[in-house]
């Protein structure tokens, strides 16, 4: 990783990793700070494994663009079974969820604007075990700190 002024460049690979569950995803922008105003992540979605609960975001937007497999979104009443190179923007305030499908994991970039609303991810990371079922309460007190319902 180098950085030229304000400019920043993430090598392939490279970034802070971060597990949720048997998924795991890679930051490729800095440690998010409260001016930020987006965030990149690199998702790995292993098939099989159940995404998270329906929910919506009360305070931040997020975007996915699919670079391999397939993962199947649903957005308000939509479900929509997204490829390579499919792009799907989810305003505040929307419910949404996700699940690979096919027979492989699945890689995605992701964005979150305002960039803070990372945290939310590095933190469930540390709710969720690796194996065996999460414990409700605790996510639901999560998603309430970063102003997320599930619905």
């Amino acid at each position: 990783m180098t950085g030229i002024g304000r400019a920043r460049i993430v090598e392939a690979g490279a970034g802070p990793a971060f597990p949720i569950g048997a998924d795991r995803f890679v930051r490729k922008t800095g440690a998010p700070r409260r001016s930020d105003p987006f965030a990149v992540i690199e998702y790995v979605g292993q098939h099989g494994i159940p995404g998270p609960p329906p929910h919506r975001h009360r305070s931040f937007e997020e975007a996915w663009f699919i670079l391999d497999g397939e993962v199947e979104f649903t957005v308000g009443s939509r479900a929509t079974r997204a490829g390579s190179g499919t792009y799907v923007g989810i305003p505040r305030g929307v419910p949404h969820t996700f699940r690979v499908v096919g027979e492989r994991p699945a890689r995605w970039l992701g964005l979150f604007a305002p960039g803070r609303y990372v945290r939310l991810l590095e933190e469930l990371g540390r709710v969720l075990p690796a194996h065996g079922p999460p414990d409700p309460k605790r996510i639901v007190a999560l998603f309430r700190r970063y102003d997320t319902e599930l619905v």
